[in-house]
């Protein structure tokens, strides 16, 4: 079986890595032969050669959004998850649009063009977080305008033209996310909460939470969407949970995820195989944990840099390197730590963090 991959980043490259054991070939579309999933894929194939990829793969996913229309037009009947899955995460306004109409409970917010931006935001009350309508990952695209400055400032320098929304900031308690496996036939299995820690919209480490009160409410939410989009695969939904015990969805994305890297050593089956099982049409695996477990992301930091000796000093812990041209903040791999005891795994994921604060601005 040959299953195409759209997008040749590390999440394409792990998923590759798992599949193989099954004994999958796999193809990958991307513009960069050198991309992590591009280097280890049985073919690789230029956005130009979409119709050629297309003929040879029996069916086809992504490992990220941001993805050419004529594509997906071109690959539309190997698609494993229909295309409104990824067409809803082209812009966030039919991102927010699509989970109102769903009655699932986001952040208060509007939808404006940035000429309009200055008298929006008075009207809909500071602080809030602005964000551009279309290619926003990782804190690009997103402004923080808690006062009159900050918004005078971003005033100067938006599009007058271009989309924004703006969202009410939400002073949470914690920001955590569920993960989902879908089959074609509906079957769903979900891996455990993680609560996630961000900065400047960067995941910086994550761990699998033992115990949470709204963990039936946050897999209800994922499950409703999961099936909504008819996902074969993954879904992740990242939630913010309010002081006041609140779960809202913060976003959603139809693919393996950085909150999930975790189970390639914490839990049974990792996200990338029971991804390539539900586009297989096999069982899917069990999800439960393997210990208590975490990830903390390499942002940044070439390889040279990196205190490996200090990292796999720890028992437990391992070191994922995708292979990519370092650059500032970018995601270069990451460590993940499985522990017996749920004390020890904080203890290192702090230890993980600080051997890294020297090699990256971000952790500091």
């Amino acid at each position: 079986m040959n299953i195409g991959i759209l997008g040749g980043g590390q999440l394409g490259w792990m998923t590759i890595l798992e599949g193989r054991k099954l004994s999958f070939n796999f193809c990958v579309l991307d513009p960069n032969p050198r991309a992590p999933a591009s280097r280890i894929a049985d073919m690789w194939f230029h956005p130009e050669q979409v119709r050629e990829f297309r003929d040879h793969c029996d069916v086809i996913t992504w490992e990220f959004e941001h993805i050419e229309e004529g594509v997906i037009e071109k690959c539309f009947d190997r698609l494993a998850t229909p295309p409104r899955a990824i067409e809803i995460k082209w812009k966030r306004s039919e991102e927010k649009v699509f989970l109102s109409e769903l009655g699932i409970a986001i952040p208060d917010y509007v939808i404006c063009n940035g000429g309009d931006l200055e008298r929006e935001v008075k009207n809909f009350g500071l602080p809030v977080v602005v964000k551009a309508d279309r290619l926003g990952y990782d804190g690009k695209g997103q402004f923080l305008v808690k006062d009159e400055e900050d918004l005078g400032f971003l005033c100067n320098s938006v599009q007058r033209n271009e989309v924004y929304v703006v969202e009410r900031l939400i002073d949470f308690a914690m920001e955590l996310s569920v993960i989902v496996v879908r089959s074609r036939e509906g079957e769903i299995r979900a891996y455990p909460a993680t609560e996630n820690l961000h900065r400047d919209g960067i995941l910086i480490r994550n761990r699998v939470l033992t115990s949470f009160e709204g963990l039936k409410t946050a897999l209800a939410v994922a499950e409703k969407i999961a099936h909504e989009l008819s996902i074969t695969g993954l879904l992740t939904v990242e939630f913010f949970l309010t002081e006041e015990g609140r779960l809202l969805v913060n976003e959603i994305a139809p693919r393996p995820h950085n909150t999930g890297h975790y189970t390639l050593d914490g839990a049974i089956t990792s996200q990338f195989e029971n991804l390539v099982r539900a586009l297989s049409s096999l069982p899917l695996g069990m999800t439960d944990p393997l210990g208590f477990s975490g990830m903390v992301n390499i942002l940044g930091t070439p390889f040279d840099s990196l205190p490996l000796g200090e990292i796999l000093s720890i028992q437990g812990a391992k070191v994922y390197w995708y292979g990519k041209e370092p650059k500032p903040r970018r995601k270069l791999g990451h460590v993940n730590v499985v522990k017996e005891k749920e004390e020890e795994l904080l203890d290192d994921l702090h230890r993980i963090e600080r051997f890294l604060h020297s090699t990256s601005g971000v952790l500091s």
